[in-house]
């Protein structure tokens, strides 16, 4: 309170004066530390992460004095329009010339909200921020793309997206610190360990361009993944897709590189094997972009419920490459260690260096993501069976070949470089041959397979530690497991009513729901 200088006690007046002075000066401190967060950011260095987490850290307290003094100071006034509608106008805005301000893009919706709304969105936005520090504890690219779809799945605004790509790559460099091509270089020596990385074979000129190459194209690549992971959903499936045209090509050269180099390699030493080394890698990257373009259209809602076969019935293709490209992977790692083993005896200078070991859980988790998609399509030829998508499936002018190939048209250009990955339109039709010559009480064999596959996976997934964050997963799977017991015991049979797929609890595995 302020003391009144008339008649030297406190006055209302002057407590109202000095609460509107206090509600200024926490604004001015809160676009202080606004002001100060994107400085920081926008002239990042690794050594100030801590103090950019503090600073952020205060920016949110900063909002609580602005809220609790919102109703001070000039208010909107209410208008009633002939029509009986009320509207509320600001004394020094008007929205529509705010929007003539805005650069020349596609119309596009634009929400005016209260100041209540405003204060809450502010704090959502912080707390992304906030969320977006925790990417300098990840120490490889595998865990820093991990960040990436983990922080797109939180549904940040463009602010915390922008800022997450920008310190992340600022000047090529992770965090401003290393170079971006030698977290590539690990993740590749993690994944396959290609002799080539071996210091005898290194030190070759011929071997050590090609892989300074093949590392220069593949950052380039990665760094596209992680700025289309930048963008909101729509734009992140529109750039995968355009990538994956890109991810085939490349994928191609490095068949070529790893030939090329394992036929200089042969002639050192004849037991050397380098088939597949840096492919196998580039497979796995390919793989894992096409997989994320999938999921992304049910995070979308892109997909009708009688397209969920099809589309599980990829998923589970690309999952099964995924798999085969992991234990590649470790197949050629054996290969290398046995190899190196020799190679450290016969050179004394060499040092044989420490690997990441972290096929397991990959291996683990993709034979998880591939029983879940069969449980899914087990489940849906079952529904199918018992008509509940008899609405979808004879539709009159309807071709479901070219909705097939509409859905998986960027995935089917890989055929140019990859031509046994990609499933075509009869391959699947020969897959679900089981809806057509189905006999009476297929459905419940079913019912039965899925539910199988589901428990396979909670027993699965009840083994992995929590730190992998599974439980959300694991919850869904369960409640699954619930559900095709029901169907099983014909639960709502004689319904026509398509089943409910409900994405509330995972982004990516959904709940079923037998209606």
């Amino acid at each position: 309170a302020v003391v009144s200088t008339q008649s030297g006690h406190y006055g209302r007046g002057n407590e109202k004066v000095n609460e509107e002075e206090l509600a200024i000066l926490s604004r001015l401190k809160f676009w202080k530390y606004f002001v100060l967060v994107l400085t920081k950011i926008q002239r990042f260095e690794h050594s100030n992460m801590d103090a950019l987490k503090s600073d952020i850290s205060t920016l949110f307290h900063s909002l609580a004095p602005v809220q609790r003094t919102l109703p001070l100071g000039t208010q909107p006034v209410v208008t009633t329009s002939d029509s009986g509608q009320k509207t509320k106008t600001m004394t020094g805005f008007e929205y529509l010339i705010n929007q003539r301000l805005l650069s020349s893009t596609p119309p596009r919706y634009i929400s005016i909200t209260e100041r209540p709304e405003a204060c809450q969105y502010l704090l959502r936005v912080f707390a992304h921020l906030d969320l977006m520090t925790g990417v300098a504890e990840c120490t490889t690219l595998s865990g820093i793309i991990r960040f990436f779809v983990k922080f797109s799945e939180q549904g940040p605004t463009v602010l915390p997206r922008s800022c997450l790509y920008y310190i992340v790559l600022f000047e090529n460099k992770f965090l401003g610190n290393e170079d971006f091509v030698k977290y590539v270089k690990d993740e590749v020596r993690n994944f396959s360990h290609p002799i080539s990385f071996l210091t005898p074979f290194i030190s070759d000129r011929f071997i050590k361009g090609i892989i300074d190459k093949f590392l220069d194209d593949v950052s380039v690549c990665v760094q596209d993944y992680l700025h289309a992971m930048s963008h909101n959903k729509g734009r992140q499936r529109r750039k995968l897709g355009g990538l994956l045209g890109t991810l085939g090509r490349l994928y191609s050269r490095t068949e070529e590189y790893d030939n090329l180099i394992h036929n200089r390699i042969a002639k050192q030493e004849s037991t050397a094997n380098h088939i597949r080394a840096l492919s196998c890698w580039m497979l796995f990257i390919t793989v894992e972009v096409m997989i994320k373009y999938l999921l992304l259209g049910w995070e979308l809602e892109l997909y009708q419920i009688h397209e969920s076969h099809y589309v599980y019935c990829y998923l589970e293709h690309l999952f099964t490459w995924l798999r085969q490209t992991v234990l590649c992977g470790q197949a050629l790692i054996q290969s290398s260690e046995s190899l190196e083993k020799k190679l450290v005896k016969r050179h004394k200078n060499m040092k044989k260096k420490k690997r990441d070991k972290s096929h397991g859980m990959v291996l683990q988790m993709t034979n998880v993501y591939q029983m879940l998609s069969h449980a899914y399509i087990k489940a849906m030829e079952g529904f199918a069976i018992q008509g509940k998508l008899n609405d979808y499936l004879h539709r009159r002018y309807d071709n479901e070949e070219i909705r097939f190939r509409q859905r998986f048209s960027p995935l089917s250009m890989q055929s140019l470089t990859i031509s046994y990955l990609p499933l075509d339109y009869s391959t699947y039709v020969s897959l679900s041959h089981v809806i057509s010559d189905a006999k009476a009480g297929k459905e419940y064999e079913l019912f039965n397979e899925s539910l199988d596959c589901f428990k396979s996976v909670k027993e699965i997934l009840d083994k992995i530690p929590q730190e992998h964050s599974v439980e959300f997963l694991s919850k869904v799977v369960k409640m699954n497991c619930v559900q095709m017991s029901l169907a099983i015991k014909g639960h709502n049979k004689d319904s026509s009513e398509p089943p409910i797929l409900d994405f509330s609890i995972c982004q990516n595995v959904p709940f079923i729901k037998v209606v």
